[in-house]
């Protein structure tokens, strides 16, 4: 599998099959995806496009951080989901976010997929909130940096 940095346009497919069925193409389209500071990740076998995500510069008052970004939008394709194909978009971000010098991420998390962000560093921030037509979230954050485990332990 390879990674690399892709349109906003190339993720409306995937952002509609797997996020957004009920809704029509264009409404894939999200604020801020031409914005200078975003940027988006696909993930590649051959030459199939099987996992998005996109990173916008966007704060948000429930989170610790003076140069934040916000997740949004990633899908994996369903007969792919499981494969750590979301984990390795995310880890290319932070290492793309520390370059930019980032120094926290959070989303807007799902809660069928709390436990998935849990397992790369996030917390939950706040209670569970209600997305009309998509359902219930939480926000969720991480450093993009972790402080390291301390010694001997």
């Amino acid at each position: 599998m390879r990674i690399r940095f892709i349109r906003a346009r190339e993720t409306w497919p995937l952002r509609h099959r797997v996020l957004r069925p009920h809704q029509e193409l264009e409404d894939c389209d999200f604020p801020n995806d031409r914005n200078p500071d975003s940027f988006h990740l696909g993930a590649f076998e051959q030459d199939e496009l099987v996992g998005i995500a996109s990173f916008y510069a966007e704060r948000n008052e429930q989170v610790k951080g003076w140069k934040q970004y916000r997740l949004r939008g990633m899908a994996v394709a369903p007969e792919l989901q499981g494969r750590g194909i979301g984990r390795k978009l995310v880890l290319v971000a932070l290492d793309h976010l520390e370059a930019r010098h980032a120094d926290s991420l959070w989303c807007n998390a799902r809660t069928r997929a709390a436990e998935f962000y849990g397992t790369l560093g996030f917390t939950s921030v706040g209670e569970p909130f209600d997305i009309p037509g998509i359902g219930e979230h939480y926000v969720m954050s991480r450093q993009v940096l972790l402080p390291a485990p301390p010694a001997g332990g």
